[in-house]
């Protein structure tokens, strides 16, 4: 029995510094602006497409916001359904709008949009996706759009910074969930494409490439489609790290998890892997803590030391929250398992349900 103690605590120790070691690698390798080739006073004639479907508690102020840009060579398109619980909002915005036109059958509701969009305005530079309940500042628009000024870039991104709009605890937890899509793209090697807030030069989806990202199996996603294309064509993705857009969310337990077991399952249709390192590294983050509670209370305080990573996850979220409550300590130790949770959920989904549309992910 003894040996077998002193066996899960080394292999314990040992997952302990493959923890420290992950995170000093990320840091290191994902650390500092990337620096393009930005041309000064690059200004290319731009279409903001904004897919707008069902209740928006903010879309008008969303919409406003999107509309007063420093950024003068553009124009901004809400793309909405006459019926739709949205055409409010975006009518008394005052923005232009669109019907979407695609006849597309495999693609997703908002792919049907974005490709209905520019299909319908084709004489554009430039085209920028921006998520309906996404806020942004009047410098958006031109941050944005600048790295595209490298011929190198294929797609530039922000990522959004979820803020709650109430003082729920779930609300508070969907803001720390965002933090990984947000160090994700932070690392240079874990990049991605991410539509809320994205833009790419016309020649992105030339004709080969539309058909695509409206007609493969993958166009349930515009980020899934349009990460694919951009690696096919050997492009890089540029990433606005001190620039986000705001969203601001009410949640509660259950559209919390089911919000945050969607996003999961998209994740890991467009890359297997992601099932497989999240399960590692989850799973170690999860032993790792119990093991310095346990054996801080029934062996000695040294095994205290194995609290330093979760230390270092709490102050991590507290430089990005600007908070430092109770509330938030709780949040970073129950994450790993919410992440956990999230992809062993996510394993079994066959499909998923959006703005009331169900999708397949077979």
């Amino acid at each position: 029995m003894q040996l077998l103690l002193e066996v899960y605590v080394a292999f314990a120790c040992l997952v302990f510094l493959f923890l420290f070691a992950m995170d000093i690698s990320g840091a290191a390798k994902g650390g500092g602006e990337d620096r393009w080739k930005i041309r000064k006073g690059y200004s290319p004639r731009t279409l903001v497409i904004v897919p707008c479907k069902g209740e928006e508690p903010m879309l008008r102020e969303n919409l406003l916001a999107a509309a007063r840009q420093k950024y003068k060579n553009y124009k901004l398109v809400a793309v909405v359904d006459d019926e739709d619980a949205a055409f409010d909002a975006v009518r008394r915005a005052g923005v232009a709008h669109m019907q979407p036109t695609s006849r597309c059958t495999r693609c997703s509701d908002k792919v049907r949009r974005i490709a209905s969009a520019i299909s319908a305005f084709r004489n554009y530079d430039v085209y920028v996706i921006l998520d309906s309940d996404e806020r942004v500042g009047k410098d958006w628009l031109g941050r944005l759009v600048s790295p595209l000024s490298d011929e190198r870039v294929g797609i530039s991104v922000m990522f959004p910074i979820f803020r709650p709009a109430d003082r729920g605890f779930w609300s508070k937890t969907k803001q720390v969930w965002g933090f990984v899509g947000q160090s994700l793209l932070e690392s240079r090697r874990t990049r991605f494409a991410a539509g809320g807030s994205m833009a790419f030069r016309k020649g992105l989806l030339d004709r080969k490439s539309f058909g695509f990202f409206t007609g493969s199996r993958y166009s349930v996603s515009d980020d899934i489609t349009l990460n694919l294309i951009v690696k096919r064509k050997g492009l890089l993705v540029a990433y606005s790290r001190n620039h986000h857009p705001i969203t601001y969310v009410r949640e509660t337990r259950s559209t919390l998890f089911e919000w945050a077991n969607r996003q999961t399952a998209l994740s890991m249709f467009a890359n297997r892997k992601i099932f497989y390192y999240g399960l590692c590294y989850y799973s170690a983050e999860i032993l790792v803590f119990a093991t310095a509670v346990a054996g801080t209370l029934l062996l000695s305080p040294l095994f205290l030391v194995l609290l330093l990573h979760a230390a270092g996850s709490f102050m991590k979220n507290v430089s990005r929250t600007g908070s430092a409550s109770a509330d938030l300590l709780v949040i970073t130790l129950i994450m790993p398992f919410l992440y956990l949770a999230n992809l062993l959920v996510a394993n079994s989904m066959r499909s998923i349900t959006w703005r009331g549309i169900r999708y397949s992910l077979r």
